[in-house]
């Protein structure tokens, strides 16, 4: 066979061709797919932070619109009744106010500058609760109620001083509607702020302090409800980079003491948030005045687009939304051209593939056979089938690898065995059991020396003594199981490892099986020869932990058994 005719059927112009054709193609996708990623991706984020802004204005607006429903705006509503701070009055506006947008702000109340207190919460459609304190009243009474003016049913008492809360203190200084800082509600344990609104008397005066409670949980589901992208994120947080609410499953709070406690975005475990926040704080600082991203906002690392815009300025917060998606994300369905060309790139690949691989493949597999089959030489283990039938080099070399086993492992005299290839293939179980992890990794040695073997030779000559020792090989085979390894270890002496063997009884009955098995007179040309055999033992792990200590306990037991067999007779 020429000697170039391997290097014929590797078909190295259609590897060329594949790895060229794979490259273009690939380079061409990429471009096309980061130019719609940056196009897409801003328009698809920038929508988000918009609709996003919408949805939470929209609930501020609920409140403050809550707050006019009982006080009405004068500039907006000039014919508007003058506000009466009378609870009897008021009454019937806050069941009006309350459920206007039961699912963000439910709970509506004033507080009078005379201690009084009236305020209604709708807890669901079918339940609502009335709190009240008279003007002078020592404690706070909370009703279950069902329609206004019902006191039927009264659920507690407390002691609640509206004018010691820090939103009425905040509202009657600052003269107009403001908001006060993000805190953990008492009762229902969930993030929350609060609209408040001082109102004064037709003659001008002071009368107290409306207010409306906002839960942020609405936010935070609004944003859960929300498909960012398969791991994007979209998440508001205030001006001191606290979290107000995330659509992530991390929550924007943690408990302390069995309230709920704001995160700081340095505090949130979800490596996208922190990310993003890097890259808004730089823009903030950079951009005093901006509604929207821009392509600046991008991650360093080019992994994550980032927009964000200012929220709720109008309305008195100063709050910050982000949406932040990771680049990899939009790949998924980018352009035509991307398609297009991953088409055409399978194309291009199948066809150069169909034509080279058809070449390739008898030779890689037949090579990876020998690759296997070497490793397993090294480590003793039997070399596996080849099944190689070729007549080029890799065939000659086959073939080679076969006599090489061979000879490498087997002796040639007795057909078991050598020494060299007993000694890895216990180095071999070693392993194996180790890596199996098994508990008690047991196997025994039986060292085996001939007696009466330099008789046979002197008499009947070497061509007699070495068909003796062929013939106590095959009977050695044919006395232990199949798993185990029958091997030559030098001149008339056999090593037989028993493997899995775990108590001392049995290394005992398969000694004396071997021992009436073999001990058999083998039949020779001119006449009968017997010999005997004086077997020693050692248990792994029990008797050493290396081959040589195993050895050596074996031949020493094998010799004491072979003195007490000489003074027997």
């Amino acid at each position: 066979m020429n000697k170039s005719s391997l290097r014929r059927q590797l078909v190295l112009p259609y590897v060329l061709l594949v790895v060229f054709v794979c490259a273009t193609i690939g380079w061409v996708s990429y471009q096309a797919g980061e130019k719609a990623v940056s196009t897409l991706g801003h328009r698809v984020m920038t929508d988000m932070v918009n609709r996003i802004n919408a949805a939470t204005e929209q609930h501020l607006a609920g409140a403050l619109t809550a707050l006019n429903a009982i006080d009405p705006d004068p500039q907006t509503l000039p014919q508007a009744q003058p506000f009466s701070d009378s609870l009897a009055a008021l009454e019937p506006r806050l069941w009006v106010a309350s459920g206007l947008f039961m699912d963000v702000n439910n709970y509506v109340y004033f507080g009078g500058e005379d201690g009084r207190f009236i305020g209604v919460n709708r807890i669901n459609k079918d339940f609502v609760e009335l709190y009240l304190r008279e003007p002078g009243a020592a404690k706070r009474h909370v009703y279950a109620v069902t329609r206004p003016g019902d006191r039927a049913r009264i659920l507690r008492t407390d002691q609640y001083d509206p004018r010691t809360r820090p939103w009425y203190d905040i509202a009657a200084r600052s003269k107009k509607p403001v908001w006060s800082p993000v805190y953990g509600d008492f009762t229902s344990k969930e993030p929350t702020i609060t609209l408040a609104k001082p109102v004064y008397r037709e003659d001008k005066t002071f009368a107290g302090v409306m207010a409306t409670d906002v839960t942020l949980k609405a936010l935070t589901d609004f944003l859960r409800s929300l498909k960012v992208s398969q791991s994007g994120i979209a998440f508001v947080l205030d001006s001191d980079g606290f979290m107000i609410a995330t659509s992530g499953t991390e929550l924007p709070f943690k408990m302390v003491n069995g309230a709920p406690e704001r995160m700081r975005i340095d505090e949130m475990q979800t490596p996208l948030i922190r990310d993003a926040y890097a890259k808004v704080r730089k823009w903030k600082n950079a951009k005093a005045e901006d509604a929207a991203t821009s392509p600046e906002l991008a991650a360093p690392a080019g992994y994550l687009e980032v927009a964000a815009a200012r929220l709720g300025e109008k309305y008195g917060v100063n709050w910050v939304t982000v949406v932040a998606v990771p680049r990899v994300d939009f790949m998924g369905g980018v352009t035509r051209s991307f398609i297009h060309g991953l088409l055409i790139a399978a194309l291009c690949v199948i066809v150069a593939l169909v034509l080279g691989l058809f070449f390739l493949d008898r030779v890689l597999r037949d090579i990876r056979n020998l690759t296997e089959a070497a490793k397993r030489i090294g480590e003793g283990e039997p070399m596996p089938s080849l099944n190689i039938r070729r007549s080029d080099e890799i065939g000659q070399l086959a073939t080679s690898f076969r006599e090489m086993e061979h000879n490498l492992r087997i002796d040639k005299l007795t057909a078991v065995f050598n020494r060299a290839s007993l000694i890895a293939q216990i180095g071999f179980l070693r392993r194996q059991l180790a890596q199996n992890n098994v508990e008690r990794p047991n196997f025994a040695l039986l060292f085996i020396d001939l007696d009466h073997f330099k008789t046979v030779n002197d008499h009947y000559g070497h061509g007699a003594g070495d068909k003796v020792l062929a013939t106590v090989a095959t009977r050695l085979k044919e006395s232990v199981r199949i798993t185990d390894v029958v091997a030559r270890y030098g001149g008339d002496e056999f090593v037989v490892l028993l493997k899995g063997v775990t108590a001392v009884d049995d290394v005992i009955a398969t000694e004396e099986k071997i021992r009436g098995i073999v001990e058999e007179p083998v039949q020779l040309d001119h006449g009968t020869a017997s010999v005997g055999v004086s077997i020693g033992w050692a248990m792994f792990p029990e008797d050493g932990e290396d081959v040589d200590a195993l050895l050596k306990i074996a031949d020493t037991r094998m010799f004491d058994t072979k003195k007490i067999r000489k003074a027997a007779r």
